[in-house]
């Protein structure tokens, strides 16, 4: 293991990959000018390389008056203070437990609360936690404390949805936890989305649809640093106080950073909203957003901030942490709460160090932890509120996870392809019905939308192709129909001036031979027609007559009614055109013997 300060960072072993890239241009700037002039706190940056891992660290003392990005003190007392006087608690309440607070803040300074080590500490960015097994767990704990023996370890904000296995090896090695705050996560797929979600989704990207803004990336707007502080100021500084400082100085290197994707709203020329993203094992994170909150709320800026960073990850396929704040709102587009810990390592510290811990974990997984769930339930309803009754004793997800969610997601869109590939082989109703059955799922607006419309042109395709198909193979049965009805018309008989059609045509269904009849009855003058063929052991009969022959007191009723007893059959049609069906293959020569037999005395009696 090796530690790479702020004078060797450039010359830590960064890895050739996307990853090892983004890392990079976020950190080196972050290293070399201090988190001072990005946040305005006080912390010494390190990097830790163990095995193929980079895992930066921040290392505090006590106290420096810093936000919670690198304060423990900030996120359990200051922030919790400035919550206070901000909520809906009555002036007696807030003011008891905004002094209750007062009071164990000044024992946590005391018991240096501060000097701490935060590793895999990304300011920022939440869900970048590596994947540590169970013995790099214990091998970095043992470097730590072997180069930091004052200073508590501490893993910051880990969530049992994407760190469940980290959590659990840091309870293997003896570490304690201590609520932190609940965050929330909206998955791409699996979870059963309520009617009300959808609509509230579909409304709000209409909103999107149909805005003048224009989004553009942060990278291809000169200049914009200071309009993204001032708005990230406006929304996470005034509108809600507890949020930490952030400057432009940061705001300039994340432009230029790898790491973040940041996207602006802007009308006129004008920037409006922004957001910032970061991706990490199928997790979306929103790192930073601001808005104008001096525009009028009619025009939807939180609604299409929302949307656009919830169609960021459900277009990639992805599920994206939302953080807490707007619980109503997020609950509404299917958002789901989830706890968020602080992991800390205690053995090596003074008596006087570890009861200053102590005193936060009662606070914490006691009373904060208390409140959240209470407040969520209100809102999330008791059945999607999980995992906030206590420090499990195994950390699991409280609801499928989001490498779960991915998988099914990836699975059903496979299995979309492979349904799309079957129906290519289908012919008829057949493949109507499963194409069909198709672009109904294809509805489904947790798909990702690419996919979506790929998947639904191929399905359009193959409904087209089926049309143009049938209309090539009715093409081609109306061009065999006539030129079999031509063949039949040079081989017909002449009973004086009446056209004989009386043929056997072997197998063939009924409607085949009325489509042929009806056919032979409009394209000769004067002509009858007789014509036979079998399905399996049933026999079809067809007769038809043209209207001189009708008016000469012959009708395809009377025709039929010669040649359907020889085969067993009833008949049933009009005069024009008329067909039966009967059991007796053996008796179709009879049959058209009878009807010609019948025709020749009909039509030429003996003188």
């Amino acid at each position: 293991m090796h530690l790479y300060d702020e004078t060797q960072i450039e010359a830590a072993p960064w890895p050739d990959t996307e990853e090892g890239r983004q890392a990079r241009t976020f950190l080196v700037p972050l290293f070399q000018q201090g988190p001072q002039a990005f946040f305005e706190d006080k912390a010494s940056m390190r990097l830790l390389a163990m095995d193929d891992l980079l895992i930066p660290l921040s290392v505090t003392e006590s106290p420096h008056d810093n936000s919670y990005f690198f304060s423990m003190f900030a996120r359990y007392i200051t922030s919790q203070r400035a919550a206070i006087k901000t909520g809906n608690w009555s002036p007696v309440a807030g003011f008891v437990a905004s002094s209750a607070l007062w009071s164990v803040g000044s024992l946590l300074k005391a018991a240096q609360l501060d000097k701490c080590v935060q590793v895999d500490n990304w300011p920022t960015m939440r869900n970048m936690g590596a994947a540590l097994n169970a013995d790099q767990v214990k091998r970095l704990t043992e470097f730590l404390v072997s180069r930091y023996p004052h200073h508590a370890i501490v893993f910051p904000a880990l969530n049992p949805a994407t760190h469940s296995p980290l959590l659990n090896h840091l309870k293997g090695h003896g570490y304690e936890f201590a609520y932190m705050t609940h965050t929330r996560m909206l998955l791409p797929f699996g979870l059963e989305l309520s009617r009300r979600a959808r609509e509230n989704r579909r409304r709000d990207g209409r909103i999107v649809e149909t805005t003048d803004y224009k989004l553009v990336e942060g990278k291809d707007v000169p200049d914009c640093a200071p309009r993204l502080a001032e708005l990230y100021r406006m929304l996470n500084r005034e509108k809600y106080t507890t949020n930490p400082p952030i400057t432009t100085a940061f705001f300039e290197a994340a432009l230029r950073s790898e790491k973040y994707r940041i996207r602006l709203l802007v009308k006129d020329g004008r920037v409006d909203m922004f957001y910032g993203i970061t991706i990490k094992d199928d997790v979306v994170n929103c790192a930073l957003s601001g808005y104008d909150i001096t525009l009028p709320q009619e025009l939807g800026l939180y609604r299409m901030l929302n949307n656009l960073l919830m169609m960021e990850a459900l277009d990639r396929g992805l599920a994206i942490e939302t953080g807490g704040g707007a619980d109503q709102f997020k609950t509404l587009r299917g958002d789901r709460p989830l706890p968020r810990y602080n992991a800390v390592y205690l053995k090596h510290l003074s008596a006087r160090r570890r009861g200053g811990w102590k005193l936060v974990q009662r606070l914490a997984n006691e009373s904060l932890l208390n409140v959240s769930r209470a407040r969520l339930k209100q809102v999330d309803g008791d059945e999607n509120v999980a995992g906030f009754d206590r420090i499990p004793e195994t950390f699991a997800p409280p609801f499928l996870s989001p490498r779960e969610s991915v998988l099914l997601l990836r699975q059903e869109l496979d299995a979309l392809e492979k349904a799309l590939d079957e129906a290519a082989t289908l012919e008829g109703l057949e493949r109507v019905h499963r194409l069909s059955e198709l672009s109904k799922r294809l509805e489904d607006e947790q798909l990702p939308r690419d996919r979506v419309a790929a998947l639904r042109e191929r399905c359009e395709s193959l409904a087209s192709a089926m049309q143009k198909d049938k209309r090539a193979r009715k093409a081609s049965g109306r061009a065999q129909r006539a030129e079999q009805a031509r063949q039949l018309l040079e081989q017909a008989s002449k009973l004086g001036d009446t056209t004989l059609v009386a043929k056997h045509l072997g197998e063939a269904p009924l409607h085949h031979l009325r489509t042929l009849a009806e056919l032979l009855r409009k394209s000769a003058p004067n002509a009858a027609v007789v014509l036979a063929a079998t399905q399996g052991s049933t026999v079809g009969l067809v007769t038809a007559a043209t209207a001189d022959l009708i008016e000469r007191g012959v009708n395809a009723g009377i025709l039929l009614a010669q040649a359907a007893p020889s085969v067993g059959g009833t008949g049933e049609g009009s005069p024009e055109l008329a067909w039966a069906e009967g059991p007796r293959p053996e008796g179709i020569a009879a049959a058209l013997d009878a009807t010609q037999a019948f025709l020749q005395a009909r039509l030429n009696p003996p003188a």
